[in-house]
C-alpha cells in the first residue's frame, strides 16, 4: 500500500528512515533480478539485431524490474527530501530551545541547584588556621577544596 505525500510527512524521520531502508532493499532484489537476466541491466538491449525478443532473458521480468526501479528511485527521492526536513525542523527547534534557555540565564533566570552545607562553624579557636583564614562571624561552608562557598 503506498501513502500519499500528506501521510508521507506525517511520518517521524525513525519511520522515514525504516521506509528508505525497505526502499534501498526492494531495488536491491530488483537490480539482482536485471543481473540474473543476463546482465541487461536498466539499459541493456531487450531484442536482438533482428528486432525480435532475446530468448535467453524474460523480457516481462526485466521490463517489469525496471519500472519498479524507476518507481523505487522516485519514492526514494521523495523520503530523502523528507528525511532532509525533518532533520532540519529538528535542528531549528532544538537551536531554538538553547536560545531561549540562554535568553534567561541572561535575565538571570537559570534555576540553579545549590550545593547542601555539610558543615557550619561555629567556634574558631584563636591562633588557629581558621582564624586567620575567615571572620569569626559563623558560616556556612558547601565545599572544602581550592574553591568554596559560605553562605
Amino acid at each position: 500500500m503506498e501513502l500519499s505525500e500528506e501521510d508521507w510527512s506525517k511520518l517521524s524521520p525513525e519511520e522515514l528512515m525504516d521506509r528508505k531502508d525497505a526502499i534501498e532493499t526492494e531495488m536491491q532484489a530488483c537490480n539482482t533480478v536485471l543481473e540474473n537476466q543476463g546482465g541487461v541491466g536498466m539499459n541493456g538491449r531487450l531484442v536482438d539485431d533482428e528486432g525480435f525478443p532475446r530468448p535467453d532473458i524474460d523480457v516481462y521480468a526485466v521490463r517489469r524490474a525496471r519500472n519498479r526501479i524507476i518507481c523505487l528511485r522516485n519514492d526514494h527521492k521523495a523520503v530523502m527530501k523528507l528525511i532532509e526536513e525533518k532533520l532540519h525542523q529538528i535542528h531549528a527547534e532544538t537551536r531554538l530551545r538553547r536560545g531561549a534557555e540562554s535568553e534567561g540565564v541572561a535575565r538571570g533566570e537559570e534555576r540553579r541547584i545549590l550545593p547542601t552545607a555539610f558543615a557550619r562553624v561555629s567556634q574558631v579557636t584563636d591562633g588557629s588556621p581558621a582564624a586567620s583564614a575567615v571572620s569569626q562571624d559563623y558560616k556556612v561552608y558547601v565545599s572544602v577544596c581550592c574553591l568554596f562557598h559560605r553562605g
